[in-house]
């Protein structure tokens, strides 16, 4: 998918940490407006996800997407956005 190079994944990787730290813990990982974050059992893959996109991100900044449209990603990539603003007040 063309928009997957405008994923920044150090801002991926801020807004895990902000769902982790104000987020609610739940069998799945943590949950924040509407994002869900996520690691694997060594903590070196981290997972952020919606319904409808997932985002994995590998050692090394790796990383894949997975969704079924551009718009999907789009509307992903702005909720990360909004959640690193709402973040900064």
């Amino acid at each position: 998918m063309d928009l997957e190079h405008r994923v920044d994944i150090k801002q991926a990787l801020r807004v895990f940490e902000i769902i982790t730290r104000k987020g609610e813990k739940t069998e799945e990982g943590w949950r924040y407006r509407g994002l869900t974050a996520s690691t694997d059992f060594d903590g070196y893959t981290v997972f952020l996800r919606t319904a409808s996109v997932e985002l994995t991100i590998f050692f090394h900044n790796k990383f894949t997407v997975d969704c079924r449209n551009a718009m999907e990603l789009e509307e992903f990539i702005g909720l990360l956005e909004k959640v690193e603003r709402s973040d900064s007040r």
